[in-house]
């Protein structure tokens, strides 16, 4: 089997790459490797007719990933040996799709008891959240940094400062503002969740400068659109972290563009059509991501000159990795054959109804975006991504 893309040209053997060569300059598509997501939330158990983890999945392979990290707040709390194990086991699938569950920082996400980090991770977890429900006793935050550092795993903040609602900008960056003072006075290290203001990206962007072990995320909606861009009533886009001002999507983009802010994560968080269609203030919070992702970076960010392609596929990959200590299956001889197809020049229009997740509600409906994953290669079987569409 052959497989040409603009960068590569790799022959394939029994699921092996057997032999590479250099691609067509000219070609418009891209070979990658499969994208990983820190920051989704697959719903089961307990959340099943929002999505279930079969379907997450699957709409997870359909966007390009082959790695998720699925958030706590599920019911049970995946905060115990128990539940961790049930995902796990329940998460097996057909499309070679890695979920890592990622346990919560306090007990049922309360914010009063620290989990056992070691044993969880040691089990499988994939980190620790109280995304959500974020930890205010800055004196147990850095007791849990301090404990994630001596057990080597990861901590991802969901950063907010309940003393003011969502939409006001200073729920962000105040939280960020004193997690990273629990960095500097603990020495751990500590990952921000869909960073969307421009002061929190300066506070990141000063830490970073200070040698602190810092890193960040933001979320395709955040360079998308601002809160000015919402034009229904209902809960289609309504999300936490909010949309924000357009200021704040310009620093967003100087901040993916500078690496303030390291990666992009999806926050792929749906729920029923009859929650996202209430009226706006009764509607939960969160959107759907995973089949829209690559391209909304693509659309936004490379076509209009923020970011390169392969600075994109960076955030999309190779950057989430190094965060999360995972393994990149990569384009060498010898090695297993596990790579994204992408269509740089296909163009479509967002339709709901061709989404693989159960909420087929977006805010991205009828948008034209461009470059797509068409395939996806594991071993020696190509996934036609296309044969769905309407």
């Amino acid at each position: 089997m052959k497989i040409t893309g603009q960068n590569l040209k790799i022959n394939i053997t029994n699921g092996i790459i057997t032999d590479i060569q250099a691609g067509n300059p000219a070609s418009n598509l891209y070979l990658s490797p499969r994208f990983i997501d820190l920051h989704c939330h697959l719903r089961e158990p307990g959340g099943e007719k929002k999505e279930t983890l079969q379907t997450g999945i699957e709409s997870a392979f359909y966007g390009g990933y082959g790695t998720v990290f699925a958030m706590p707040n599920t019911n049970p709390v995946c905060d115990n040996p128990d539940t961790l194990k049930y995902i796990l086991t329940r998460a097996e699938n057909p499309y070679a799709v890695t979920v890592k569950p990622i346990c919560a920082i306090t007990t049922g996400l309360v914010g009063n008891t620290l989990t056992g980090f070691e044993e969880l991770a040691a089990l499988g977890a994939g980190g620790f959240s109280n995304d959500g429900k974020p930890v205010e006793d800055m004196e147990l935050f850095k007791q849990a940094l301090k404990k994630a550092a001596n057990a080597g795993v990861l901590i991802i903040s969901h950063a907010e400062n309940t003393e003011f609602p969502p939409e006001d900008p200073r729920s962000e960056y105040t939280a960020v503002k004193r997690e990273i003072k629990a960095v500097r006075e603990s020495g751990g290290g500590l990952h921000f969740a869909h960073i969307s203001t421009k002061e929190s990206i300066e506070l990141i962007r000063e830490a970073k400068k200070e040698g602190l072990n810092i890193t960040a995320e933001t979320a395709p909606h955040y360079f998308t659109f601002s809160k000015n861009d919402i034009t229904s009533a209902d809960g289609r886009f309504k999300m936490n972290p909010p949309l924000r001002e357009h200021d704040d999507v310009i620093a967003v983009k100087e901040g993916l563009k500078d690496r303030t802010i390291d990666i992009i994560a999806t926050d792929h968080a749906p729920h029923t059509m009859e929650e996202k269609l209430c009226p706006y203030d009764k509607s939960p919070f969160g959107i759907t991501g995973f089949e829209t992702a690559f391209s909304l970076g693509y659309t936004n960010l490379v076509l209009t000159g923020v970011l390169t392609i392969e600075e994109l596929i960076n955030k999309f990959v190779h950057t989430p990795a190094k965060i999360a200590g995972l393994k990149v299956h990569s384009f060498k001889t010898g090695e297993r054959a596990e790579f994204n197809v992408i269509d740089l020049s296909k163009k479509y229009t967002v339709h709901g109804e061709n989404f693989k997740t159960k909420c087929k509600i977006t805010p991205y409906e009828g948008l034209e975006l461009t470059g797509k994953v068409i395939q996806t290669v594991i071993g020696d079987r190509v996934y036609d991504l296309r044969k769905t569409e309407k």
